[in-house]
């Protein structure tokens, strides 16, 4: 029997994710439906479900000790909150500005990249990203099995008491690799759900995180007999000195949430209304940051003068309760608190982490990798580094993740700038799926290096600190560990401003900064057919298997076309 030979063009068919109803244009080498505008009836994200979105990303163990690890730092409870409460408005900010493209075209982060990097610069700012949500990825995962181990240490005794049988080579012990597996299990069967879907467990996470975070709260000031004394730093630092700290606190919340806030398009596209993320991005985002870290500051004190240890993380702190005070009420709270923080770390992991990269992967790959894909892809990569090391064993590496926002922040203000100062709010969205020449953002190659030699700039400025942060150079000069130390301003507002002083004698394609006349983009989502501009407007609807009738568009462009004459 002769067998016949398949080339590996026809073997990787198997493995593409063309769906029924997909063309040429609509699945190619830049296309898929991932990255194609959200049709009509999927945008069904609300402003309480933004609300769920920030309420989910602000108030978790981050932001719980981001206020004691600012005291810590020589700052007053005062002065760490206000520095927080800026800090998150920035951040806020950020995500307005970056999540437009995705209320106006319906379009995401791997879109925006396209356009200010150029088609193939835009996997550099992709894969930027996803090395750091990898990791992070991991240790979320191990959080949320944290989580899960004391909600089975206050149902089972025999749990909560068991017996460690894993070496200590291991870095971890028995209940907590089943919390761990209970967890990834969990989390990986809600991949499978598409991100229009999400917005209800957004919301059930948005109520038991914030029950859990009053009832916490609560307990820890009840248990001490009232309000504590709040915890203070013990080092004394003139004023000169603290303004900078306050700065650099700033700088630290502005750069935390930034990683997320620069994806905003990937959520945004989903908006039911344009106004929809606004309120949220701009007060949703500074509020429940702050919140979570005053409630962080007050309980941690509590816990202190309560136990005589400084209790930061919140899953750690509800785990020393039950270790030291296993009695019903204590084991029906901490059941409770445990829940809200593992619906949490559930909801970060996929808004912040798995879904938003699955989302961008999709774009590098569109054949062969869709949103679920790249989030499997990412959660397998996360489990296999045994992302529990990392945080048992800290150590140069997690400095090094810890100072990653010197990149990102760059990214973010260089593809800010692209689209509100430079474009002005406009794309040529077909051009935004042409891989050649044609394509008004296919720059050189595919590179735009105007973007990139912004990007280098600001990050070359920033490097001497971050060598002298990871220990590689003990010897730096004051004035570039304070450059490192304030790396959200230098990043996001340098990489704009250097940006966009580059456009304005170099404009790119498309670009508004010079006096040259271009021709107006009037609809607000294109499509391609065979070659041709085919121009939708924003009222078109795509059938509900997400497949777009390309007759129906072209009558409609004729309707419009006579309208207009």
């Amino acid at each position: 029997m002769k067998v016949p030979k398949l080339s590996v063009p026809d073997t990787l068919k198997h493995v593409t994710v063309r769906a029924e109803g997909d063309t040429d244009e609509t699945f190619n080498r830049w296309t898929n439906r991932d990255v194609l505008p959200v049709p009509s009836y999927q945008r069904n994200y609300t402003t309480l479900a933004f609300a769920g979105w920030w309420v989910a990303g602000g108030t978790n163990a981050t932001a719980w000790s981001t206020g004691s690890s600012n005291i810590a730092n020589g700052l007053s409870a005062g002065e760490a909150c206000g520095a927080i409460l800026v800090g998150g408005f920035l951040s806020g900010l950020v995500a307005f500005l970056c999540g437009e493209p995705g209320v106006l075209y319906h379009l995401g982060f791997p879109m925006m990249s396209r356009s200010t990097f150029g088609m193939y610069g835009s996997y550099f700012v992709i894969m930027m990203k996803t090395f750091v949500n990898i990791i992070f990825c991991g240790i979320q995962c191990y959080w949320g099995g944290l989580a899960a181990r004391i909600v089975l240490s206050c149902i089972f005794p025999s749990f909560a008491f068991m017996a460690n049988t894993l070496p200590a080579s291991a870095a971890i012990n028995t209940p907590q690799l089943i919390g761990f597996v209970i967890y990834i299990i969990i989390f990986t069967a809600l991949l499978f759900i598409h991100p229009s879907k999400l917005q209800p467990l957004l919301l059930v996470s948005f109520v038991g995180i914030s029950c859990t975070f009053i009832g916490l709260f609560a307990y820890c000031i009840g248990a001490n007999g009232g309000s504590p004394s709040l915890i203070a730093s013990s080092k004394v630092i003139g004023s000169t000195e603290r303004a900078f700290r306050f700065l650099q606190a700033i700088s630290g919340v502005a750069g935390g949430w930034t990683g997320s806030a620069i994806r905003q398009s990937d959520w945004t596209r989903f908006a039911k209304t344009k106004r929809a993320p606004v309120v949220n991005q701009i007060l949703g985002a500074p509020i429940s940051i702050t919140v979570a870290s005053v409630f962080g500051v007050f309980a941690t004190s509590a816990a202190k003068n309560m136990y005589g240890v400084t209790l930061w993380n919140p899953i750690e702190l509800m785990q020393y309760i039950l270790t030291n005070n296993y009695t019903p009420a204590a084991r029906a709270g901490c059941f409770f608190g445990g829940l809200g923080f593992f619906l949490s770390q559930i909801s970060v992991n996929l808004v912040q982490n798995s879904v938003a990269v699955g989302m961008d992967l999709s774009s590098m790959a569109p054949r062969y990798i869709d949103v679920t894909r790249g989030s499997l892809a990412m959660v397998i990569i996360g489990t296999v580094i045994n992302p529990w090391r990392f945080v048992n064993s800290p150590g140069t590496f997690i400095t090094v993740l810890s100072s990653f926002g010197m990149f990102i922040a760059p990214l973010a203000g260089i593809n800010a700038a692209d689209f509100w100062i430079v474009r002005r709010l406009k794309w040529r969205v077909p051009d935004l799926y042409i891989g050649n020449k044609s394509s008004i953002y296919w720059y050189t190659c595919g590179l735009n290096w105007r973007a990139f030699l912004a990007w280098v700039l600001v990050v070359w400025v920033s490097f001497p600190g971050f060598l002298w942060a990871v220990g590689g150079a003990p010897n730096v000069a004051l004035a570039w560990q304070r450059i490192f130390q304030v790396t959200w301003f230098v990043g996001f507002l340098g990489g704009s401003l250097i940006y966009s002083t580059i456009c304005f004698f170099n404009s790119p394609p498309g670009g508004k900064m010079s006096l040259e006349r271009h021709a107006p983009f009037p609809y607000e989502t294109d499509f391609i057919e065979g070659g041709e501009h085919v121009t939708l407007g924003q009222n078109f609807d795509a059938t509900e298997s997400g497949s777009v009738d390309m007759s129906a568009a072209k009558e409609k462009l004729a309707r419009e076309s006579v309208r207009e004459n």
